[in-house]
């Protein structure tokens, strides 16, 4: 199959060429911008059962007119001294009204855009019972003034201390500040709230502001930004800029290693072109997909794009890509040296390393696509993203890059084209290179040789020196496995405007003020507006109270205690002022805290926790586990129908919850998929079960050696003091790169000793395999692991440089250490009958071996070397 496909591109490559570049520029004119198709909330990805989505769905049937998905939070603050009255006429009159402008950027011209974009939000039943009041709303906020289109917002709405219901609880107990809290309709991780964070940025900066140009704002008085839309601001622009570095970073990265491989630099272009090509096409294929699933197709199990997935997908495609084709480079620098003309050299070189790099493209794929069998929408999609990557990369390797060897033909060689033949002492290495005179100094020419020798030598005492420094390691890996952080602002740099606005409220406020945890109760048999239901959430609302030490709460809101700890102000009035007060701030209780919708009128209630964490930590999951046990427990002892009480929670720390519950199930069905497919795939390769197991075995234990290496490394490196854990993400797919990667280069190396212990025998012929396999796999190693400390070097969010020190530890941990000594010392210990009995059980006995075992000076030194003939 591929001496035909050989055969094919070398006798038209042109046409080949041609048609790559029409394909090119055809899928870049029809796919869609990245952005514009990427889901981009964290919590879009759960599973639609999931707890706090269907809270979600409910909370928006029950209250729709309460439209908060998140929300920015303007701290106004003094610290030496309590607010007075100026400051609070500032907020009022200044502040106030100006966010008031913006949330009024609604012009007529607009107005059917916004109602057709709400029908596609609510749907058509929905939409028609909400049009008359929906246009109402827009209507009321044109009033006060038509402003451009392009000024729109999402803002839902603003509350500030003056405000009837909360106000008195935007008032810190100090009395040193106040907050003002502008709802927004989207998600926090959303794009659309970019726009809206910049302008009331704009309006607040300290210097440069709207505000302090106008010298508007009181001398001494602080503002700051803060809320869960600015921290999902912030963490997309991360994103993007650790992106986009991280991608500069990786072809950076690439472009050296090749110079310094080849020192020749069309040669170096070649690899460098392929891979281009093939990651712009694989990015363009990825958004066309999720361009056709975001319109209601079924492809590839709904396949979507998220933010970051093209960084994940750049980089295993670059490590992989050049990889490929430094085999495939290599294999006709031999072809060229024994003499061929460069189509026959470009058709041999094809048909004979076709078969090794097919097969080691798919185990990576299988391995990796096994993440769709993911719950959580992020890693399944991930996986099928990655996989699709690895196959356009392969298909460009085996078609593309030979057409540029052809193209450039000797002159690829340049500055080298005057030589009639390519040298082959280094192997596959130009050896006038660098890199080819750090081949034959050490270690990764001599380096070898030694290592095969000592390996033999000293199989028993090298085996267990390596496994007894990386152990304690390991340990560290499984304890720490599930001490994972679920933090979103401990991502983030320090001096990002959302984690200073946070310090400036912990300062003065309840971590979890800017994040309540919103408890729906749902009863179809129940009207929250009777006297009885209201006693019963006044006794529910007590207990909790009751346990906020255990639970670390800072405050409960419910229908009989809207205020919470803060009860209102009623100074200044008495008699029927007082009463017409109280009247109205009870209606709006009553609008606020139960549903008023025709059809559910009564049945649904909320209740508003406030707790003294910071809503993204684990540790909040912690007590919002304490806080459903309570209202649970609390149901349960009711008579019917309160007994049968529904509930739902909602919220930032409800949304972290069910991720991590999600999350914890898919690391564990991906773990096991991925080791099941890979243990197949080696068994089918190897044939045999029991080493296709060790091997399995040895990649599982450097990855929990990875984990506890790097978990201690950052532990040491946090200059906080309160290491919160790796990143949620790392695990799972530091496991599956790694498990795909780490065989992916044990297949090379056993297909090799099996090779050479036909040729050899068991002993000698695993010696000669590893000094065979050492340069070019070492190779390859270095320059996956060089990809993937574009991420340590390109990312600011904390999570992706401990992922991308991860893999690339990981990587250099497989193949500098695992695999030229755990698995060549396992195999000569077990060839030598070390285990005694068990040889036979654990994968030992006799090689077959087709003549005398040769001499060894002889074979090593034929000037082609023939690892990829049969890897």
């Amino acid at each position: 199959m591929f001496g035909k496909l050989g055969k094919l591109i070398s006798g038209r490559w042109k046409t080949v060429f041609i048609g790559w570049l029409i394909f090119f520029a055809f899928i870049q004119w029809v796919s869609p911008h990245w952005k514009e198709v990427a889901l981009d909330g964290e919590f879009d990805h759960l599973p639609k059962e999931m707890d706090s989505i269907q809270g979600e769905k409910r909370f928006a049937e029950a209250f729709p007119d309460d439209l908060l998905a998140s929300s920015i939070v303007v701290i106004v603050r003094r610290e030496n001294g309590e607010l007075n009255d100026n400051d609070m006429a500032f907020i009022e009159e200044e502040l106030r009204t100006r966010l008031e402008t913006i949330l009024a950027d609604i012009d007529d011209v607009v107005i059917n855009e916004q109602l057709t974009v709400a029908e596609a939000n609510l749907g058509k039943e929905e939409f028609a019972r909400r049009k008359s009041s929906l246009e109402a709303e827009l209507v009321r906020r044109l009033e006060i003034g038509p402003i451009p289109e392009s000024d729109i917002t999402q803002i839902t709405s603003i509350r500030s201390p003056t405000d009837d219901l909360i106000g008195e609880m935007l008032i810190s107990e100090d009395r040193q500040a106040a907050l003002v809290i502008v709802g927004l309709s989207e998600k926090f991780l959303e794009y659309g709230n970019r726009d809206t964070i910049q302008r009331i940025e704009t309006l607040i900066a300290r210097p440069g502001g709207e505000l302090f140009e106008e010298e508007l704002i009181p001398d001494g008085l602080d503002l700051q930004l803060s809320g869960t839309a600015t921290v999902g601001r912030d963490m997309l622009e991360a994103r993007d800029e650790s992106a986009a570095a991280t991608e500069t970073w990786t072809v950076g990265l690439v472009i050296l290693l090749l110079i310094l491989i080849y020192r020749a630099p069309l040669l170096a272009l070649i690899p460098l072109i392929t891979v281009g090509i093939a990651n712009q096409v694989s990015l363009s294929l990825a958004a066309l997909l999720s361009q056709f699933n975001a319109n209601d197709a079924n492809i590839l199990f709904g396949f979507r794009t998220f933010v970051e997935m093209h960084v994940y997908m750049t980089v295993i495609l670059y490590g992989a890509g050049v990889d490929y084709c430094l085999f495939l480079i290599a294999r006709y620098k031999e072809e060229l040296d024994a003499g061929a003309d460069i189509d026959q050299a470009v058709s041999e070189a094809v048909g004979k390393v076709g078969s090794a790099l097919t097969a080691s493209a798919l185990t990576t794929a299988f391995g990796i696509g096994m993440m769709v069998l993911a719950a959580f929408g992020k890693f399944r999609d991930a996986g099928i993203g990655i996989a699709l990557s690895l196959i356009v990369v392969l298909v460009a390797s085996l078609t593309l890059t030979p057409t540029l060897l052809r193209l450039f033909g000797r002159f690829a060689f340049w500055p080298h084209i005057r030589s009639e033949r390519i040298t082959a002492t280094a192997g596959w290495i130009s050896g006038s290179t660098l890199m080819s005179m750090l081949i034959e100094l050490n270690p990764l020419s001599n380096g070898w040789e030694k290592v095969g020798q000592a390996v033999l030598n000293h199989p028993r005492r090298l085996w267990g020196w390596t496994m007894a420094l990386m152990i304690p390691f390991a340990a560290v890996g499984v304890l720490s496995w599930n001490h994972l952080s679920y933090g979103l602002m401990s991502e983030l740099p320090s001096d990002d405007a959302s984690v200073v606005g946070a310090k400036a409220i912990q300062g003065h406020f309840p971590e979890g003020t800017a994040g309540p945890l919103t408890v729906l109760l749902a009863n179809d048999q129940m009207n929250f507006n009777s006297s009885d239901a209201k006693e019963k959430i006044a006794e529910l609302t007590a207990i909790l109270r009751g346990k906020s030490d255990e639970l670390n709460i800072a405050d409960v809101r419910s229908l009989s205690s809207p205020f919470g700890s803060h009860e209102p102000s009623w100074e200044g009035l008495s008699g029927i002022p007082l009463a017409l007060k109280r009247q109205a701030v009870n209606e709006k209780t009553k609008e606020y805290y139960v549903t008023q919708v025709e059809g559910l009128s009564g049945d649904t209630t909320r209740l508003d926790v406030i707790f003294n964490e910071d809503p993204f930590s684990k540790n909040s999951i912690a007590r919002l586990d304490g806080v459903e046990k309570v209202i649970r427990d609390f149901f349960a002892k009711q008579d019917e129908p309160l007994k049968t009480t529904h509930m739902n929670f909602i919220g930032s720390t409800a949304n972290i919850r069910d991720l991590k519950t999600t999350t914890d199930r898919d690391r564990i069905v991906i773990d096991v998929a991925v080791l099941s497919v890979v243990l197949v795939i080696l068994w089918i390769l190897l044939r045999r079960f029991s080493i296709s197991l060790y091997l399995i075995l040895t990649v599982f234990f450097s990855y929990f050696v990875t984990i506890g290496f790097t978990y201690v490394l950052f532990w040491f490196l946090e200059s906080t003091g309160e290491f919160a854990g790796l990143d949620w993400k790392v695990p799972i797919f530091l496991f599956t790169f790694l498990i795909a990667v780490g065989e992916d280069y044990n297949i090379y190396l056993m297909t090799r000793i099996d090779e050479e212990q036909q040729r050899r025998g068991p002993i000698e012929g695993i010696r000669v395999a590893l000094l065979r396999t050492g340069g070019i796999i070492s190779s390859c190693g270095i320059i996956m692991a060089g990809t993937f400390s574009s991420l340590v070097l390109g990312g600011t969010l904390k999570g992706m440089q401990q992922l991308g020190f991860a893999l690339m530890f990981g990587v250099l941990l497989d193949t500098f250490v695992v695999r030229p000594i755990l698995v060549p010392a396992y195999l000569v210990m077990l060839h030598r009958g070390d285990f005694g009995k068990w040889t036979w059980l654990l994968g030992g006995g006799a090689v077959s071996t087709a003549a005398e075992p040769e001499s060894p000076s002889a074979e090593l030194e034929t000037p082609a070397d023939n690892q990829l003939q049969n890897g």
